[in-house]
This record gives C-alpha cells, structure tokens and sequence, in this order.
C-alpha cells in the first residue's frame, strides 16, 4: 500500500508528462512510497511507450480512444492504493517538499476533503482557476455578463474565482481546479469519483459539491506552488470549447439544482444558454469575418464601375443584378478554398476565382438584357476587384511575413541560467531572433536576487533555466515576484533541446542538416532565383547604381560595410555572383553545391566575424538546402534594416 497515489490523465503531451513526472519524484525526495498512475487517452504522439521506457516505475493506462477527463481518472482511481490521492494535469511541474506540505496540512486541519495549491501560469501569475464558488446566482450572473472580469477586486463581482482574495493567504473555498486536487481516499471512497457525464471541465466542480455536501472542508493553500503551462494538455480552440465547456456547466446545474431550487436551475441555464450563444456568435462572426471584406470590395469593384461608365449611382433594378454578379464571385471564392484556413491568404487562388468569375458575369449579360450591365463594365469591375481583393490579402501577408521573420531586427532578450550549457549548435539557432546572455557571465554572485537584478537591470524577456542551478522551489519564487513583469519563464529538461525548440520558429533559426535534397540546385528555383537577379539589379542599375558612381567619383564619398556591395551589381545582373549567397571572399572551390557567392547572405548578416569554418559551413548548407524567393526577401530586407539602423 502506498503513501499516495498520483493520477495524470495525458493526451498528446508526452514531452510536458515527462517533466511533470519528473517534478513529482524530485517533489517527494524518496520521503513517502508514491505510485504514479498513467491514462494516455489514445494520443499519436506516442506518450504510452515513451513514458513507460523513461519511467519503469509508472503504472501506465492505454486507451484505445480518448475516454474524456472523468473515465480516464475513473480508470486509475480504481486501482490507486494510496491514503492519499493527488489528480494531476500532466502540464503541471510540483516544487521540492509539495507532499510533504500537503500531508502535514491535511493531518492538520480537521475535515480536510480536498486541497489546492497556489497555480502559477508560465508568466508567474496566478491561475485564476485554481479556487471557485459554486455557480450560484449571485456568483453565476455576474460571471454571465463579464462583471467578474471587469471588477475582479469587488467582493460582489468577484465570487467565482475569488479574485478579491489576498493570493497569499489560505482559505477555505467552495471548488478547486481539477489540474491539482489532494484528496484523502477515504474522502473519495464516501464521495466516488468523477461523474462520467462530463466528458471535460465541469468534472471537477461537480467532485467538489459532493465533497462540501458529506461535510468536508476544501482549502486553497498557496504555501505550495505549482506551475501550470495552461492550455497545452486542453486547447481551447473553435466551437468545442464552447460545447465542452457551457455543456458541463449545464450537466451541473441540472444535476445539482433542481428539485426545490427550479427556479435557481432555469435562471442558470437561461444565463448559459446566453453566454454560450454570444461565444457562438463572437465565433460565427470571425469566420465571416474575411467574406465580409471581400463582399464589401465586390460591391465597392462594381458601384464603382457603374459611376465611371455611365455616371449614375444604381437604383434598386441595378443593384439586383449586382447583386447576382457579386455573388457569383462569392461562391467562386469559397469553391477554390479563400475561407478555409490554409488557403485563406491565397493569391493565386484569389485571382483564379475573380477570373473565372469575369466568364461567368459576362454571360448572365445574355439573360438579364433589361438590367445586366455591358461588358466593359464587367471587365471594368473584375479589374477592380482583382486589384483590391489581392492588395487587402498582399498587406496581411507581408504583415504576417514582417512580424514572423521579425524582419525589423527586434531581439528578445534571453538570460540562460545554469550550470549545463546548451550545445553551440543550438545557440546558433536563437542568435537572429534572441540578444543570448549567460547568468554565469553577468555576476559572480550565485543568488536568486543576484539574477533578479540582472532581470531587472538588462530588460530580460525571457529566462531559461538548464540543470540544478536553482531549486524549483527558488524558481517559483521568482516567477511569482517577477509575475507583473510580463518575464517569460521557462525551463530547460536535462539532456533534451524541449523548451528551447519551442522558441523557434523562424526558418533562419533551425538549422537541419539532416536532409540531402537541396533547393538551390532544382531548376526551378534555379531559373526563378536567376530572374529576381536579372530584374532587379537592372532596376537598381538604373536608379541606385549611377547614383553611387556619382557619389563615389565626383563628391569623393568612401562607401564602405554592406552598401560597397552595390558596386558589384553589374556582377549580379551578369550572373557572376546573386544578391544571396555565400560571401565574395569565400573560396569558391567545391562550394558549387551551395550556389553563387551573394552581395548578402545568411553569414553577412549573421556578423560573420569570429565564426569558425563549421559554423560558416552550416550556414551554407543551411541556405542551400532551404532556399526560395521568400527566404532570398527575407535575407534581403534583414540587410536592408541592418544598414539603416546602423
């Protein structure tokens, strides 16, 4: 029979499992026997066999299909053997001394059923969730109407999650957040275990209720702390939020307030009904959001045609058949996929619809002669809406692509804090997008204030700690001191890449030697990457070239760094060298493979100073193997950015 038992119901996160299983052992120090208890629900990332090659030890459950949060606990509950049972998200970490603390306040407070402890978010804050009232009119209807959220320090207001509560202090309160709940067994043996109705959230109110109605007492008790990286196990995305969610809240209020309190039952739901009918329509709206501007524009294309040819604003007859026309366009754009996901930004597509649309406007002419408009205005109209329909969606695509590829050269400060070192290859990914500092560098002083100076001092945006350095129980500290600071904390498990892979997400970071195959060398790209060569150094050679020359010989201007590069540019327009490539001062034997040498590349802009020749190398076939036009754009405007600020 064990001290406790530790039950984890995971779903695709084997990566965030292994951490938390890991925090639960450094958590327990070998003080109390604890068996940990495993439910994958049918996850694809293969978390079963990962966790039960790192983990012997673990009692591992498999489902073949994902059972939800309530069946999935109820599998291990049944078997734990522990006086004490903890439920556990598995994108939880646990500080050093958690259960002993835990069991030393249950034995202390009579009538312990349930506890919590204090829930911090990867930003330090606190997790609003961890501690709730019991949806009660005068907690539920402020709640309903978004009160809670506008004044969560009013004792009104601010009941269901208790947000007028001092954050440090412990109370005893109505529900706790099913992500950590400490429970007696025999509390759970009077109580049973989670009602199977509820496929997510709402199990864990439910749990709680039954709990306060046997007598027993439930505690929030932030002299533990826990990190919570919320919404990594349970992505709370599109309608099924809103249907897991309001749903559970239905089940219990049905559940638990009907019978004498009828009245208190219909309010409830009329309330859930309301709020999950506006996250419907807020939805609703936001997929419509982007065939709405192309209505708009269509209309805009066509009133604007109309005026130009026959200078008459339309009547309602003409507004009919322009009607017609834009909704030909409509369901042509929706037929080639503008309103999914994937192709929502499509150019291509976007101008295929348009067009075909032009053909199919043009012969509605033949059976609507008494309103249909000529063609001319039928073409004048698709010119205009090809223009706006590709201008809107080119300038969200160039903002998304200036933002992504952080072309404005903005970098996060990152401090790297410990002992282990991270492998140069890796650090060599975060240098375009992170200023990398090292603890260790900074101070001599090995000391949680010592690094919170240095936070402070350097303007750090984020922290990732490698190895032992400090104690969870320091970090934590630190995080909640630093919680208004908007300091992103992460952690960085021993002997994997985990949290830092997550940072990266520019094609300049990663750099994958794995695969042979290299872009530079398909012939497309050959021809393509030859014809933005071609085109634009003969533009630049008639603009910004004489320019130069006239500067350089007659007003005696040295230029110097990258902008002594242009002069190179009848080069380029030669096919010698490319505006990207490896530098002009490489050795080109045997470098045929990683294209032309370029007037900038991924080593100019890279501060090539100091690199060594594996460093420069990786970058080379980095770039061959990656390239395109995009990422040639993007080379070019990081230079271009680098140089004017400088």
């Amino acid at each position: 029979m064990a001290d406790i038992s530790v039950v984890i119901v995971n779903y695709n996160v084997k990566d965030l499992a292994e951490n938390c299983i890991s925090s639960v052992y450094k958590a327990n120090d070998e003080k109390y026997d604890i068996e940990i208890f495993f439910v994958d629900n049918n996850s694809i990332d293969g978390s079963s066999e990962y966790i039960s090659e790192k983990f012997p030890r673990v009692n591992v459950i498999s489902n073949e299909r994902n059972l939800g949060f309530s069946k999935a606990n109820n599998l291990a509950l049944r078997k734990v053997s522990g006086k004490y049972v903890l439920i556990l998200n598995p994108d939880t970490l646990l500080e050093e001394g958690t259960f002993e603390k835990l069991i030393n306040f249950t034995e202390n407070n009579q009538n312990t059923g349930a506890v919590t402890s204090r829930l911090i978010l990867a930003n330090g804050k606190l997790d609003s969730a961890c501690r709730r009232s019991f949806p009660t009119p005068s907690v539920a209807i402020p709640r309903i109407f978004g009160l809670s959220k506008l004044f969560p320090g009013n004792r009104i207001f601010g009941k269901y999650n208790l947000t007028y509560l001092d954050e440090n202090k412990t109370y005893e309160v109505d529900a706790i957040c099913g992500a950590f709940m400490f429970i007696p067994k025999k509390v759970l043996d009077e109580t049973g275990f989670f009602d199977e109705d509820y496929f997510m959230y709402g199990e864990d109110l439910d749990l709680c209720f039954r709990i306060k109605k046997k007598g027993y007492r439930i505690f929030y008790y932030p002299e533990i702390t826990t990190i919570h990286f919320k919404g990594e196990s349970t992505k709370k995305t599109n309608l099924s939020y809103v249907n897991n969610f309001y749903g559970a809240m239905k089940i219990f209020v049905r559940k638990n307030f009907s019978g004498a309190s009828r009245l208190l039952s219909i309010m409830l739901q009329l309330g859930i009904y309301a709020r999950s009918s506006a996250s419907y329509i807020k939805r609703f709206f936001r997929y419509l959001l982007y065939p709405l501007i192309d209505i708009v524009l269509l209309y805009l294309s066509m009133l604007l045609s109309v005026y130009l040819r026959f200078d008459i604003f339309p009547n309602k007859e003409y507004m009919f058949i322009i009607s017609v026309y834009v909704l030909v366009w409509l369901s042509l754009l929706t037929i080639q996929g503008l309103y999914s996901k994937k192709y929502f930004l499509s150019l291509r597509k976007t101008f295929n619809a348009i067009l075909v649309g032009f053909f199919v406007n043009s012969s509605i002419t033949y059976f609507f002669k008494e309103y249909a408009f000529s063609r001319g205005v039928i073409l004048a109209s698709t010119g205009f809406a090809i223009f706006l329909l590709l201008l809107w969606r080119g300038l969200l695509r160039s903002y998304i692509f200036f933002v992504s590829k952080n072309i404005l050269l903005n970098k996060i400060n990152l401090l790297i804090v410990g002992k282990e070192k991270i492998s140069q290859n890796t650090e060599d990914k975060l240098n375009s997008k992170y200023n990398i500092l090292h603890f260790d560098e900074l101070t001599n002083r090995k000391s949680i204030p010592a690094l919170e100076e240095i936070i402070q001092i350097r303007k750090i945006d984020e922290v990732v700690f490698t190895g032992d350095y400090f104690s969870n129980q320091e970090i934590l500290n630190l995080m909640w001191d630093l919680r208004n600071r908007n300091v992103k904390f992460k952690i960085f498990p021993s002997g994997k890449e985990l949290i830092l892979s997550k940072l990266n997400s520019s094609s300049l970071d990663e750099i994958n030697l794995i695969e042979i195959e290299y872009n530079i060398n398909n012939k497309l790209n050959i021809f393509l990457k030859r014809l933005f060569d071609v085109v634009l150094s003969f533009i630049m050679l008639l603009s910004a070239y004489p320019v130069m020359l006239f500067m350089k010989n007659i007003m005696k201007v040295n230029f110097t760094g990258k902008i002594s590069k242009l002069f190179l540019l009848p080069e380029v327009f030669k096919g010698r060298y490319s505006f990207v490539g490896y530098p002009t001062w490489i050795n080109s034997e045997n470098k045929s493979y990683t294209g032309k040498k370029g007037l900038t590349g991924l080593i100019q802009l890279n501060s090539y100073h100091g690199m060594t020749d594996d460093e420069m190398e990786n970058f080379n076939l980095f770039y061959a193997k990656n390239q395109s036009l995009l990422l040639d754009t993007e080379i070019l405007l990081k230079t271009f950015f680098s140089v004017f600020k400088k």
